[in-house]
């Protein structure tokens, strides 16, 4: 096959040979650029699964170039170039000598610009540097050291070790960690400390770095880079790092360094100090002697971050949002919510979460027998650290009448109880409360779910959805319904005596998704009037149980859409 890619690369214009390299034979392209020749060698074979791999021969020779990684084989030096993610194209593994020319391409291309072009070599090594700092991490496969840290100022912070035994989970890493931190009293992570659970590991200090060089490319030179890092610091900055952060006294210390790469992209990466007797934390080639030096993995564990790379926003820290009603689907609204970067939640429901709940609720069996509002409250800390979630356990109406409402951003209501809705809605027009409000159900046999935002001050309100279409005046079912009125929709399993409605777990997680979102426009301004949305399932279900549908089912065709509220026949908004 080799004979076959030589003439094929040969016929294209490239210079090749077939040379015996740690006793195989292997495929040499020279190429010829501006500033000199580089010979790449193919070191992979037919079949291609991915973008075959080119190696650079003495990459060395070069110099310092991005993309490139350096590695030693049989005493020569090679150089890995990195032109892709692996996973990110699709490979037409049937065309190999295709495969292989478009490669080839991609490597020629890369090189040449890294080599020709200092300036973009140089800022591609700054963007790759934590990619590169992990190739000299020792540890392999140890578990990054977790940063809860906010501020990029020179500071000093304690080192928490991993709890003993823990394989998994974030309690399984070790952590810095400051005495302010804001996460949630009601985490692990926090009681963990409290109890004693995690042992102090020793002290680390921050160093922020004003101009930035590339990672070192072996271990070898870790310890020189260390030196020339603390030496080119601004004279503030490392007066003050020798003034208050080199007296202390220890056998091991952790230095975390942060920087800006490109742009505002910023990168966070450690040393970990260590030796048999206590000293000063060496600032010196001379003081450092006698130390063992490692690069150490970071993972940034703060809110910005850890909130921003999940998907969340930290605009909706500020906003508080109450949930009435945790169950199937409440839970759904709740969890997407403090996922969203809401952090101020407040979870009501006098109900208690019973076996019944198991196959379509969050919640774990752990819980069954406890308040729904009060353990969804404390899963919510478990999962995010830094939410400020809080429970209450009365009813809708008692919640209305003890608590501030207007204090509220916005309030979703998922309790599936149209009568207590509607008097809810009466009681905020009663007493003049301006609050806006999300009522959200589900419809049984996966037929559908729906959702209403009511803003005040705008056209449409929560009753609109109450008006008959037929007749004008409010009706007691609503308009957005699917499933006819009057009639059966209850079920009960071996004449237990228990009746429910009849829907799973994925329906009432497509109505929970479909609230979240809604709520999350709301809070982010995108959605400012009020409206409606729904959507439609399949009617198997129904159909078999003999179930009519509404007209609004079979003619609708506006699945997930926001629709207008706005009935002009609704007694409130008309007066």
């Amino acid at each position: 096959m080799l004979d076959d890619i030589n003439q094929y690369l040969t016929k294209l214009g490239y210079t090749c040979s077939i040379n015996q390299v740690d006793g195989c034979d292997r495929l040499i392209v020279d190429i010829v650029l501006v500033t000199g020749n580089i010979q790449l060698m193919l070191a992979a074979e037919p079949p291609f699964y991915s973008l075959p791999e080119f190696v650079l021969i003495n990459p060395d020779l070069y110099g310092r170039l991005a993309h490139v990684t350096s590695y030693e084989s049989y005493g020569k030096q090679f150089g890995v170039v990195c032109v892709n993610a692996p996973d990110s194209l699709s490979i037409n593994f049937d065309q190999p000598l295709l495969v292989l020319e478009e490669s080839l391409k991609r490597h020629v291309a890369l090189l040449k610009k890294c080599i020709s072009d200092p300036d973009w070599n140089k800022k591609e090594l700054l963007r790759e540097f934590y990619s590169d700092w992990l190739r000299i991490c020792q540890c392999g496969s140890a578990k990054p050291l977790l940063a809860n840290i906010e501020k990029t100022i020179l500071q000093r912070l304690t080192v928490y070790s991993a709890i003993e035994g823990r394989e998994y989970g974030i309690e399984s890493h070790d952590m810095v960690h400051p005495a302010d931190s804001s996460f949630s009293g009601l985490s692990d992570i926090h009681r963990s400390m409290l109890k004693g659970n995690r042992q102090i590991a020793g002290m680390a200090v921050v160093v922020p770095i004003k101009e930035l060089t590339p990672a070192p490319s072996r271990i070898e030179s870790l310890k020189q880079w260390y030196i020339d890092t603390v030496a080119a610091l601004p004279e503030e900055t490392r007066s003050e790092l020798q003034q208050k952060y080199s007296q202390w006294r220890d056998s091991s210390y952790w230095v975390i360094f942060t920087a800006n790469t490109v742009g505002e992209d910023r990168t966070w990466f450690a040393i970990n100090f260590v030796r048999k007797s206590k000293k000063a934390l060496p600032l010196t080639i001379e003081k450092l002697q006698d130390w063992k030096i490692e690069a150490i993995p970071i993972r940034l564990f703060n809110q910005e971050n850890t909130v921003q790379r999940g998907g969340g926003k930290l605009s909706l820290s500020s906003k508080k949002v109450a949930v009435i009603g945790v169950g199937s689907v409440g839970c759904e609204v709740a969890h997407k919510l403090a996922a969203s970067g809401v952090r101020n939640l407040t979870l009501v429901d006098p109900d208690t979460y019973s076996i019944n709940n198991l196959y379509r609720h969050i919640l774990d069996e752990g819980w069954v027998g406890a308040p729904k509002s009060v353990a969804l409250c404390y899963e919510l800390h478990r999962q995010f650290p830094w939410s400020n979630a809080k429970w209450n356990t009365v009813d809708l109406m008692k919640f209305a009448r003890q608590e501030n409402l207007e204090s509220y951003d916005l309030i979703v209501i998922a309790i599936g109880n149209p009568t207590q809705e509607r008097l809810f809605k009466q009681y905020l027009i009663d007493k003049t409360f301006e609050v806006p409000i999300i009522n959200c159900w589900l419809e049984g046999f996966g037929i559908g779910g729906h959702a209403v935002l009511d803003v005040p001050e705008s056209r449409g309100c929560f009753l609109c959805s109450y008006v008959c279409q037929e007749s004008g005046a409010r009706g007691l079912v609503s308009n957005m319904n699917f499933i006819e009125p009057n009639q059966v929709t209850m079920k009960s399993v071996a004449g237990c005596g228990e009746q429910f409605i009849s829907y799973g777990a994925a329906s009432s997680g497509q109505t929970g998704v479909m609230t979240a979102n809604l709520a999350i426009r709301y809070l982010e301004g995108k959605q400012t009037e009020s409206c409606k949305i729904s959507w439609k399932g399949n009617d198997d279900d129904a159909i078999a149980e003999g179930i009519k549908l509404t007209h609004r089912y079979y003619n609708f065709k506006h699945s997930l859409e926001n629709l207008s509220l706005f009935d002009e026949d609704c007694d409130v908004c008309s007066l």
